[in-house]
């Protein structure tokens, strides 16, 4: 998982430094997802260490989120950023 002075980072651009989750261990981080998890897949494929270096953020992926099948929590459906949060980025474009 990427760093950015110290400050640990996943692909969809949540900061695991500051996840109670991640930080407690609840949660094993991008690297251990990074096969079902299409925030994490898309960069890895397009060689980014997060959707925010995408020229195309946000996308379709973020705007409708995709379905995560987990063992611990059931179908989830992973839409990280909020509609507001999201159309702010499309008008800085």
């Amino acid at each position: 998982m990427p760093r950015i002075n110290g400050i640990l980072y996943s692909y969809c651009g949540l900061v695991c430094s500051f996840c109670k989750a991640f930080r407690e261990g609840e949660c094993k981080g991008c690297d251990v997802h990074a096969g079902v998890c299409e925030f994490a897949k898309c960069c890895i494929r397009r060689g980014l260490r997060c959707c925010f270096e995408c020229k195309d953020f946000p996308c379709k992926l973020h705007s409708e989120g995709f379905i995560w099948e987990t063992e611990e929590f059931g179908k989830l459906k992973w839409k990280v950023y909020s509609d507001v949060f999201l159309s702010i980025f499309k008008k800085a474009k």
